[in-house]
Protein backbone atom coordinates (compact mmCIF):
# COMPACT_ATOMS: atom_id res chain seq x y z
CA UNK A 1 0.00 0.00 0.00
CA UNK A 2 1.58 3.24 -0.71
CA UNK A 3 0.98 6.42 1.39
CA UNK A 4 -1.10 7.94 -0.53
CA UNK A 5 -3.63 4.84 0.27
CA UNK A 6 -2.21 4.46 3.27
CA UNK A 7 -3.42 7.85 4.77
CA UNK A 8 -6.64 7.92 2.77
CA UNK A 9 -7.98 4.72 4.60
CA UNK A 10 -6.64 6.03 7.53
CA UNK A 11 -8.77 8.96 6.88
CA UNK A 12 -11.91 6.83 6.21
CA UNK A 13 -11.81 4.50 8.65
CA UNK A 14 -11.86 7.87 10.88
CA UNK A 15 -14.73 9.07 9.05
CA UNK A 16 -16.65 5.53 9.45
CA UNK A 17 -15.88 5.69 13.36
CA UNK A 18 -17.33 9.40 13.63
CA UNK A 19 -20.23 8.14 11.39
CA UNK A 20 -21.65 6.87 14.30
CA UNK A 21 -21.25 9.23 16.55
CA UNK A 22 -22.59 11.71 13.83
CA UNK A 23 -25.54 9.10 12.60
CA UNK A 24 -26.87 9.11 16.31
CA UNK A 25 -26.54 13.17 16.72
CA UNK A 26 -29.03 13.72 13.82
CA UNK A 27 -27.37 15.96 10.40
CA UNK A 28 -26.29 19.48 11.30
CA UNK A 29 -24.81 22.04 9.26
CA UNK A 30 -22.75 25.01 9.40
CA UNK A 31 -21.34 26.03 12.87
CA UNK A 32 -25.17 27.26 13.51
CA UNK A 33 -25.73 24.70 16.29
CA UNK A 34 -28.53 26.80 18.01
CA UNK A 35 -31.14 24.22 16.88
CA UNK A 36 -29.33 21.57 18.75
CA UNK A 37 -29.25 19.89 21.99
CA UNK A 38 -25.96 20.59 24.20
CA UNK A 39 -25.28 19.93 27.61
CA UNK A 40 -24.19 23.14 29.05
CA UNK A 41 -20.54 22.21 29.23
CA UNK A 42 -20.65 21.14 25.53
CA UNK A 43 -22.90 24.85 24.72
CA UNK A 44 -20.52 26.60 26.57
CA UNK A 45 -17.22 24.80 25.53
CA UNK A 46 -18.56 26.02 21.21
CA UNK A 47 -19.10 29.63 22.86
CA UNK A 48 -15.37 29.89 23.77
CA UNK A 49 -13.98 28.05 20.42
CA UNK A 50 -16.07 30.65 18.45
CA UNK A 51 -14.80 33.57 20.40
CA UNK A 52 -11.26 32.05 19.73
CA UNK A 53 -12.12 31.85 15.89
CA UNK A 54 -12.98 35.11 15.80
CA UNK A 55 -10.13 36.89 17.53
CA UNK A 56 -7.15 36.88 14.72
CA UNK A 57 -5.51 40.00 16.26
CA UNK A 58 -2.66 37.68 17.46
CA UNK A 59 -1.37 37.16 13.76
CA UNK A 60 -3.04 39.79 11.56
CA UNK A 61 -6.06 40.70 9.83
CA UNK A 62 -8.23 40.25 7.03
CA UNK A 63 -6.29 42.22 3.83
CA UNK A 64 -8.12 44.21 0.88
CA UNK A 65 -7.36 42.26 -2.28
CA UNK A 66 -6.76 45.74 -3.63
CA UNK A 67 -3.94 46.80 -1.53
CA UNK A 68 -2.41 43.17 -1.69
CA UNK A 69 1.21 43.37 -2.58
CA UNK A 70 1.94 39.85 -3.65
CA UNK A 71 -0.07 36.70 -4.51
CA UNK A 72 1.36 33.21 -3.03
CA UNK A 73 0.28 30.23 -5.03
CA UNK A 74 -0.47 27.15 -2.96
CA UNK A 75 -1.84 23.79 -4.68
CA UNK A 76 -3.07 21.19 -2.14
CA UNK A 77 -3.54 17.41 -2.63
CA UNK A 78 -3.99 14.34 -0.77
CA UNK A 79 -2.86 14.92 1.68
CA UNK A 80 -0.01 18.18 1.28
CA UNK A 81 0.54 21.07 0.05
CA UNK A 82 3.01 22.19 -2.61
CA UNK A 83 4.19 24.78 -0.58
CA UNK A 84 5.70 24.25 2.83
CA UNK A 85 7.28 27.34 4.39
CA UNK A 86 7.08 30.82 3.57
CA UNK A 87 8.91 34.26 4.74
CA UNK A 88 7.17 37.66 4.51
CA UNK A 89 7.53 41.15 6.60
CA UNK A 90 5.63 42.42 8.64
CA UNK A 91 3.02 45.17 7.12
CA UNK A 92 2.41 42.27 3.88
CA UNK A 93 -0.78 42.02 2.81
CA UNK A 94 -0.88 38.74 0.50
CA UNK A 95 -3.49 37.25 -1.24
CA UNK A 96 -3.23 33.53 -1.38
CA UNK A 97 -4.89 31.87 -4.25
CA UNK A 98 -5.17 28.23 -3.28
CA UNK A 99 -6.10 25.31 -5.34
CA UNK A 100 -7.15 22.25 -4.31
CA UNK A 101 -6.10 19.58 -6.87
CA UNK A 102 -6.45 16.63 -4.92
CA UNK A 103 -9.90 14.03 -4.76
CA UNK A 104 -11.12 15.25 -1.62
CA UNK A 105 -12.44 18.54 0.05
CA UNK A 106 -9.88 20.21 1.89
CA UNK A 107 -9.51 23.54 4.06
CA UNK A 108 -6.74 26.91 3.84
CA UNK A 109 -6.63 28.59 7.46
CA UNK A 110 -3.67 31.13 8.30
CA UNK A 111 -3.38 31.22 11.81
CA UNK A 112 -0.92 30.85 14.98
CA UNK A 113 -0.06 27.48 16.71
CA UNK A 114 -3.19 28.40 19.45
CA UNK A 115 -5.67 29.15 16.84
CA UNK A 116 -5.00 26.41 14.63
CA UNK A 117 -5.50 23.77 17.65
CA UNK A 118 -8.68 25.50 18.46
CA UNK A 119 -9.71 25.33 14.26
CA UNK A 120 -9.19 21.69 14.70
CA UNK A 121 -10.76 21.21 17.79
CA UNK A 122 -13.91 22.86 16.40
CA UNK A 123 -13.31 20.86 13.39
CA UNK A 124 -13.24 17.31 15.26
CA UNK A 125 -16.65 18.36 17.45
CA UNK A 126 -18.49 19.53 14.30
CA UNK A 127 -17.64 16.17 12.89
CA UNK A 128 -18.44 14.27 15.51
CA UNK A 129 -21.67 16.28 15.67
CA UNK A 130 -22.45 15.18 12.12
CA UNK A 131 -21.73 18.33 10.17
CA UNK A 132 -21.30 18.88 6.58
CA UNK A 133 -17.72 20.61 6.73
CA UNK A 134 -18.22 21.78 2.92
CA UNK A 135 -21.61 22.94 3.37
CA UNK A 136 -21.99 27.50 2.47
CA UNK A 137 -23.07 27.72 6.25
CA UNK A 138 -19.89 26.42 7.52
CA UNK A 139 -17.69 28.34 5.05
CA UNK A 140 -19.91 31.57 5.53
CA UNK A 141 -18.81 30.93 9.59
CA UNK A 142 -15.51 31.60 8.34
CA UNK A 143 -16.48 34.70 6.14
CA UNK A 144 -16.04 37.54 9.01
CA UNK A 145 -12.54 36.56 10.72
CA UNK A 146 -11.55 36.40 6.78
CA UNK A 147 -8.68 33.62 7.02
CA UNK A 148 -9.85 30.31 5.83
CA UNK A 149 -11.90 29.13 2.74
CA UNK A 150 -13.17 25.80 2.26
CA UNK A 151 -12.28 24.24 -1.71
CA UNK A 152 -13.76 21.75 -3.12
CA UNK A 153 -11.56 19.10 -5.58
CA UNK A 154 -10.80 21.09 -8.79
CA UNK A 155 -12.00 24.38 -6.96
CA UNK A 156 -9.66 27.78 -6.75
CA UNK A 157 -10.73 30.03 -3.79
CA UNK A 158 -8.39 33.16 -2.40
CA UNK A 159 -7.95 34.77 0.70
CA UNK A 160 -6.43 38.16 1.68
CA UNK A 161 -4.53 38.36 4.50
CA UNK A 162 -2.43 41.48 6.05
CA UNK A 163 0.49 40.26 8.37
CA UNK A 164 0.61 43.12 11.25
CA UNK A 165 2.87 41.79 13.58
CA UNK A 166 6.43 39.91 13.30
CA UNK A 167 5.84 35.69 14.31
CA UNK A 168 5.79 32.44 13.10
CA UNK A 169 2.24 31.45 11.78
CA UNK A 170 0.74 28.45 10.16
CA UNK A 171 -1.38 27.77 6.90
CA UNK A 172 -3.41 24.16 7.48
CA UNK A 173 -6.34 22.37 6.38
CA UNK A 174 -8.45 21.50 9.76
CA UNK A 175 -10.42 18.80 8.33
CA UNK A 176 -10.38 15.99 10.65
CA UNK A 177 -7.00 14.35 10.01
CA UNK A 178 -5.42 16.08 7.15
CA UNK A 179 -2.62 18.61 9.10
CA UNK A 180 -1.67 15.46 11.37
CA UNK A 181 -1.21 14.09 8.70
CA UNK A 182 0.85 16.92 6.33
CA UNK A 183 -1.73 19.36 4.96
CA UNK A 184 0.78 21.98 7.40
CA UNK A 185 2.96 25.13 6.20
CA UNK A 186 5.10 27.40 8.31
CA UNK A 187 4.68 31.53 7.31
CA UNK A 188 7.49 33.70 8.82
CA UNK A 189 7.02 36.99 9.35
CA UNK A 190 9.92 39.16 9.94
Amino acid sequence: MTLKQTLLAAIAVSALALSSVAFAAGEHGGHDMSGMKMSGDMDKMHEEMEAKLADTSAFGEKGDPAKATKTVKIAGEEIRYDVTSLTLKTGDTITFQFTNKGEQPHEFTIGDAAYQETAKQMMTMMTEMGMDMTSPEHEAAHAGAGNTVIVKPGETKSVTWKFTKPGEFLFACNFVGHSEAGMLGTISVK
